[in-house]
C-alpha cells in the first residue's frame, strides 16, 4: 500500500480488507426418480444454457436437441454441480442482482438425476416449452459499426490487444442511449468491449491519437482513455443486449463521437479482421442522467501495482470519496487472468461497510456489468473502495497454445494485470 501513500489526502487507501467469502450450500437434492429430456431437461437447457449453447453462441458446443445434449450428459451434470456453469461469478450474499444467470439447487439435481439416469429422451408429447425472458432491446434506433474492419496485432512475445476507435455520432439533437447491443465481427477473439462517450471539448484530442497510429484506432492499454465524459456498458461473452435502468440514460450531445474500447486476446492466433457492430436504443429525454464513478489507485498506472511470482495471494485495494450525493444502479469489477477473488462496495462516514458486488471465485472470461435489483443510496460523505487479489502461482497462469506461461513478475499493464471498478449512479 505505500505506492499510493502519495494520493492519500486526495483519494485515500485500503481499506485492507474487504468482505469474508460466502458460504456455498453444496447440498444437491437427491431425486428418485429420473428426468427426461423431454419432460423436464430439454425446457431448462432452453432457459439456462441455449443462450451461450445455442446456434450463433459463444459455447463451444450446441445443447438444442437431444442428440446434440445427450452425450454431454456427465460433463454437464459436473459443471453444474461445482457452479462453474453457466457462469455467474457474483456471490449470492453481497446484494441482489438484476438477470442471475446461477442455478437453483433443484435445476442442478435435475441434470444429475438425469445424467445418473442414462441421459432418457422421452416422449417428445411430454414437452411443456419454458416462459423464455425477453432478449435483446425492445427496438433499435440507430445501428452503428467501427469505422473499419481491424485485425489484431499484439507485440512480439504477448497475446492481447486493447484498441480503442472512434465512432462517428450522427444525432443533430442531444439524445440518450438506453440500451446497448454490441455485436463482435470475431466473437472467439474478442475478450470483451466497452463503450464511452467523448464530448465535443474531448474530440480533439483523441483525434490526434488516431491520426498518429497506423491502421484503424489507437492502442490504448487497459481501455483507458482519458478525457472520456459518458460510459454507456460493456460486452462479455455470453452478454446480451441489455436496456439502461428506467428512466435513465447516457447524455451525447452533437458532435461528440463514441469511443469504442475493444480487448482483443489472441491465444490461438493468428488475428483476424474484426468490424465489431453497435445496436443503440434512444431517447429524446430521460429522468436522471447516469454517471460512472471510475474506482481504482492512478500511481498503479506507473508502477504502484506490483504483483510478485509465486505469490498465492497478492491483494490492493483503494478507496476514493466521489463528494456527491448519487444512487448506484449497478457495478462492474475488471481484473485479468491471474485474479482470485475480489470486491466493491461503500465505506460510509461511519466506518461500516457495504458491499455492492463480490466474486470470490474469479474468472477471467465471465466478467460483466451487473445490475442492482433496488438502487442503493450513496451519501456525499460515503466513500467507494475496490479490493483485488491475484493468486501469481503456476497453478492460476493463461495458457498460449496450450502451454502454461510461467509465473513471472507484473503489473498494470494489458497483457498483465489490472484492478479498477466503474460503479453506475444517476442523480437523486
Amino acid at each position: 500500500m505505500i505506492a499510493c501513500l502519495w494520493w492519500l489526502f486526495a483519494w485515500g487507501c485500503g481499506p485492507d480488507v474487504g468482505f469474508p467469502t460466502c458460504a456455498v450450500d453444496d447440498a444437491i437434492p437427491t431425486r428418485d426418480d429420473v428426468p427426461t429430456w423431454q419432460g423436464e431437461i430439454r425446457a431448462l437447457t432452453e432457459l439456462r444454457c441455449n443462450g451461450c449453447h445455442g446456434e450463433g453462441g459463444v459455447g463451444p458446443m450446441p445443447f438444442e436437441t437431444f442428440e446434440e445434449a445427450a452425450p454431454w450428459a456427465p460433463v454437464i451434470a459436473a459443471v453444474t454441480a461445482d457452479r462453474t456453469m453457466p457462469p455467474w461469478p457474483p456471490v449470492d450474499c453481497c446484494r441482489p442482482l438484476q438477470h442471475p444467470l446461477a442455478l437453483t439447487a433443484d435445476e442442478i439435481g435435475a441434470f444429475a438425476a438425469w445424467a445418473d439416469g442414462g441421459a432418457p429422451e422421452g416422449d417428445p408429447a411430454d414437452y411443456v416449452a419454458p416462459d423464455l425472458p425477453a432478449r435483446g432491446l425492445p427496438h433499435v434506433d440507430l445501428t452503428l459499426a467501427m469505422p473499419e474492419a481491424y485485425t489484431p496485432d499484439p507485440r512480439d512475445g504477448t497475446t492481447d490487444d486493447t484498441r480503442c476507435f472512434l465512432v462517428d455520432w450522427p444525432e443533430d439533437d442531444v439524445r440518450y442511449v438506453t440500451g446497448l447491443g454490441l455485436t463482435p465481427g470475431t466473437p472467439e477473439q474478442v475478450h470483451h468491449a466497452l463503450l464511452l462517450v467523448a464530448g465535443p471539448l474531448a474530440v480533439p484530442s483523441l483525434q490526434l491519437l488516431d491520426r498518429a497510429s497506423p491502421g484503424p484506432g489507437w492502442s490504448c492499454p487497459g481501455g483507458v482513455v482519458w478525457g472520456a465524459t459518458g460510459w454507456i456498458g460493456g460486452w462479455s461473452p455470453g452478454w446480451e443486449a441489455r436496456q439502461l435502468p428506467a428512466g435513465t440514460g447516457q447524455k451525447v450531445a452533437p458532435g461528440s463521437k463514441l469511443v469504442l474500447t475493444v480487448h482483443y486476446s489472441l491465444t490461438d492466433p493468428p488475428g483476424r479482421p474484426d468490424l465489431t457492430t453497435l445496436d443503440l436504443m434512444l431517447a429524446d429525454q430521460v429522468q436522471s442522467q447516469l454517471d460512472a464513478l471510475s474506482v481504482y489507485d492512478p500511481a498503479w498506472l506507473v508502477g504502484g501495482m506490483k504483483i510478485p511470482a509465486d505469490d498465492p495471494d497478492v491483494m490492493v485495494s483503494f478507496r476514493t470519496h466521489p463528494h456527491k450525493e448519487k444512487v448506484l444502479v449497478g457495478a462492474n469489477l475488471h481484473m485479468h487472468e491471474r485474479g482470485s477473488h475480489g470486491s466493491v462496495g461503500i465505506e460510509h462516514a461511519d466506518g461500516s461497510r457495504e458491499c455492492l458486488l463480490q466474486i470470490d471465485r474469479w474468472d477471467h472470461d465471465w466478467q460483466g456489468d451487473y445490475l442492482f435489483e433496488q438502487p442503493v443510496p450513496l451519501a456525499k460523505d460515503d466513500a467507494l473502495w475496490v479490493e483485488c487479489h491475484w493468486d501469481n502461482t503456476a497453478a492460476n497462469q493463461r495458457e498460449i497454445d496450450g502451454v502454461a506461461e510461467a509465473p513471472h513478475d507484473l503489473a498494470w499493464a494489458e497483457d498483465e494485470e489490472m484492478c479498477v471498478a466503474f460503479v453506475s449512479a444517476r442523480d437523486p
